[in-house]
């Protein structure tokens, strides 16, 4: 059951990943109401409470922290593409 469970929350943060790409491509540079209302309705799927407003953060940015807990989740060293570029 555990690993239902851990498959569960990857596969919602996988989905949340995978809107914030798509919103990338659309030209989108911050997340608007809707792009924030899915992302938390996923997170909450992946059991993480978003503890700040999501609207009108930069993408960039967010998948950071969206690729952060990915790590987490599967237990490795989380990478931080700003440090990784100097920003």
């Amino acid at each position: 059951m555990k690993l239902r469970s851990h498959r569960s929350r990857q596969l919602a943060l996988d989905r949340c990943l995978q809107l914030l790409e798509e919103a990338q491509v659309k030209g989108q540079a911050r997340i608007d109401g809707p792009l924030g209302t899915s992302l938390r309705g996923y997170l909450e799927r992946a059991g993480v409470i978003a503890d700040h407003r999501l609207e009108g953060r930069r993408i960039d940015r967010v998948l950071d922290d969206m690729f952060a807990l990915q790590a987490q989740l599967l237990g490795q060293t989380p990478e931080d593409s700003r440090q990784r570029n100097g920003n």
